[in-house]
């Protein structure tokens, strides 16, 4: 009877720890088809509760939280995160709460591609841009961008950076907006991005005393490079050594630049289509 007794007693802590540890319930299920939507409805309906400015009734609340719960795991994170930041930006709730619910429903990247450009571009007033245009700009190079959307967000704050930083092109900020839209046009030419070849360039250009390009010529070109590719700016290089720097061609500065920029534009030919290799199945037999 004692013994049972003690049995029981040893137990309880296991039992209750047990209930406690969800993990132990519920195992992790890493495949990303398969959503966590309790968790992401409960977050969401304790957000709005809270949300007094939001005005949600019950109904209203719980219908948000199926919207969210609906874009699977991390949606309420993504829908979180924008929401609070659109609402500290001074947008309308509503118009916060219709785009905050649009990029819960997309990937971590997308989400957070908006987030860094739109707190950049118009909270940290990092191109002194209003709110219409940081908006439009961030809601672009997240919703409606195609390829990689880090590579994309890795090269539009680093070409801004550069662009205006006073140690390197001190540009206004205007020109420095322009330049991050032209580049990150042709982000997903370079398999590591194209901010790398564009510092290249610029600084290529800037150092070498026989070209003599000004600064917005130095800016044309590196966007005409980049609008060709990562073999275009090694190209271009290559072409203006060889003209310049060599015995066989006897061709003025003008010349020669001309003459690099046909070679460097043949350095891309869309005609082609990507080199993708294929996937190699290894056979199970030995």
């Amino acid at each position: 009877m004692l013994k049972n007794v003690l049995f029981s007693v040893l137990l309880v802590p296991f039992f209750l720890h047990a209930a406690v540890d969800d993990s132990l319930l519920y195992p992790p299920i890493s495949d990303a088809r398969f959503c966590e939507s309790a968790l992401e409805f409960k977050k969401s309906f304790e957000f709005f509760k809270k949300e007094n400015e939001l005005n949600f009734n019950e109904p209203q609340a719980i219908k948000a939280s199926i919207d969210i719960a609906k874009n699977c795991t991390g949606s309420f994170e993504r829908f979180s995160k924008i929401f609070l930041l659109l609402k500290k930006s001074g947008v309308a709730l509503s118009k916060a709460y219709e785009v905050s619910l649009e990029y819960s429903s997309f990937d971590e990247e997308r989400a957070k591609n908006f987030f860094v450009l739109f707190q950049k571009l118009f909270l940290e007033n990092y191109l002194n841009l209003d709110f219409t245009t940081a908006y439009k700009i961030s809601h672009s190079l997240s919703k409606d961008y195609k390829g990689d959307p880090v590579k994309l967000r890795d090269d539009f704050v680093k070409v801004v950076k550069f662009c205006s930083s006073e140690k390197d092109l001190l540009l206004d900020k205007k020109t420095c907006t322009e330049l991050a839209l032209n580049i990150t046009k042709y982000t997903e030419l370079f398999p590591k991005g194209a901010y790398d070849d564009f510092y290249s360039i610029i600084k290529f250009a800037q150092g070498h005393k026989r070209l003599g390009l000004n600064i917005k010529d130095t800016l044309s070109l590196a966007v005409r490079l980049i609008s060709k590719g990562p073999k275009a700016s090694t190209n271009f290089k290559k072409m203006i050594s060889y003209s310049l720097d060599g015995d066989l061609l006897k061709l003025s500065e003008f010349q020669a630049f001309q003459l690099s920029l046909i070679i460097s534009d043949l350095s891309f030919d869309p005609k082609k289509t990507p080199d993708i290799k294929p996937i190699e199945i290894k056979s199970s037999k030995q």
